[in-house]
């Protein structure tokens, strides 16, 4: 048997619901349909580490917006997160491998890729580990694709994983 050589990184809590902020859950454990639809592709899964958890709050941590999360600390934990993340990346590249894209979590104040909340209200924006993310790119002058899923709406968010996964 080969390998498919075909890998994608996620957001932790796309595995491990137990991650997430207490209440908001969507499943008890991982997110099947997701989990499911990349295991048919067979790419493998690079699980990145939930900032959230290891810097800021741990797992009783509750909700809050990216400005509660937005110190120089937190920022700082989320840019070496994002550096070793790249180092990975760079690895599998450097051997060959197809890295098909990261997967954030929409509306996370870490994780999101196009929408955060602010109060009440869903507004554009990124999570600050998706933006430490895409700031190493840049100085590492490479890209790979970054789609955020919502877990509100999963069916949307499926149909654009399986765009991710067709596209090389």
């Amino acid at each position: 048997m080969e390998r498919s050589k075909k890998v994608l990184f996620i957001s932790h809590c796309l595995l491990n619901q137990n991650t997430r902020p207490i209440g908001a859950e969507k499943s008890p454990g991982m997110i099947k349909d997701i989990i499911q639809l990349i295991s048919e592709s067979d790419a493998g899964v690079i699980q990145m580490p939930c900032p959230q958890v290891e810097f800021n709050g741990g797992l009783s941590r509750k909700l809050k917006d990216k400005s509660a999360y937005d110190t120089k600390t937190y920022r700082t934990a989320c840019k070496n997160l994002a550096k070793q993340i790249l180092e990975q990346i760079e690895k599998y590249l450097e051997k060959g491998y197809n890295v098909l894209g990261i997967i954030g979590v929409e509306l996370s104040s870490s994780c999101a890729v196009y929408q955060i909340t602010n109060g009440s209200k869903i507004v554009p924006g990124k999570g600050i580990f998706i933006e430490e993310i895409e700031n190493e790119m840049k100085k590492k002058k490479f890209q790979v694709p970054i789609i955020g899923v919502n877990l509100n709406n999963i069916y949307s968010s499926l149909e654009k994983i399986q765009a991710l996964l067709k596209y090389i």
